[in-house]
């Protein structure tokens, strides 16, 4: 064969190459663009640590009684007190409720699965408050195994656990929580918090160390609305300044009303 030739098939062979190296290439951009399209991360919700606060809740409450997790991203302003970031609570008293907060004695954010009058608290660790940062914030929670080992509630900060702390009780009041609240201490209607919320999601399942991760993204949140277990999803990216209700982007229609201002978006996100 002569060089000539052979010549012809290399380059032949090379333009395919090219060719195909070239297809693929504008395949995963526009994969990527797709992807971008369906998850603006553009909206958060700045609370004012004043009256500030959202309120909902569904049927489906009743399946957090034992188990389940809490993935939020916030932006700590400023705190002289104490203040609500989540909550689900018994529809009187304060004996059953799970919530995260500002703790702002111990200057971190907590998480307390109260059950029957029992406490199971975790904490975050120090320096959140007022840094000009986003964090990630993940609770997860089992009380219902048979198994005591594994009835225990966990904390996440950024995509690593930070505390861990056995549960030995079990959910006391008669009927399933009836409050969903965001922003405030629901049974005693104080403790509003300061700050910004963004990308809320609640799962009925216990999250793995592994999809929390996934979740954290490196801090970049993602589309969370197709995961295993999602029971709300609150991106706040279908708000309008004026409305008083904001959609839930899970497919479980469970949104939630926006009560004192109906102007608290902000284009500042992780």
């Amino acid at each position: 064969m002569g060089i000539g030739k052979i010549n012809s098939i290399a380059a032949a062979s090379l333009a395919k190459v090219n060719s195909i190296a070239k297809a693929s290439i504008s395949k995963m951009n526009s994969a990527t663009a797709s992807f971008t399209a369906a998850f603006a991360d553009s909206i958060s919700f700045d609370f004012d640590g004043t009256n500030d606060y959202l309120t909902g809740s569904h049927a489906a409450l009743g399946e957090l009684e034992t188990t389940g997790s809490v993935s939020v991203w916030v932006k700590i302003d400023s705190m002289s007190a104490n203040g609500f970031i989540w909550q689900i609570s018994a529809e009187e008293g304060e004996d059953d409720q799970i919530f995260i907060l500002w703790h702002n004695t111990a200057a971190v954010i907590r998480a307390n699965v109260k059950l029957d009058g029992v406490s199971n608290k975790v904490d975050s660790g120090s320096g959140l408050e007022n840094d000009g940062e986003w964090h990630h914030v993940v609770v997860t929670w089992l009380s219902g195994s048979r198994t005591s080992a594994l009835n225990i509630v966990r904390m996440y900060i950024d995509g690593s656990e930070t505390d861990t702390d056995a549960i030995d009780d079990e959910w006391g009041d008669a009927s399933p929580p009836a409050n969903f609240t965001v922003g405030r201490n629901n049974p005693t209607t104080n403790h509003y918090f300061n700050g910004h919320i963004n990308d809320l999601a609640v799962f009925d399942d216990v999250l793995t160390a592994g999809e929390v991760s996934a979740i954290y993204n490196s801090g970049s949140p993602k589309d969370e609305s197709s995961h295993s277990g999602l029971q709300s999803y609150y991106t706040m990216e279908a708000y309008s300044n004026g409305d008083s209700t904001v959609a839930d982007d899970s497919s479980n229609s469970n949104s939630l009303t926006i009560n004192n201002n109906t102007d608290i978006d902000s284009s500042d996100t992780p």
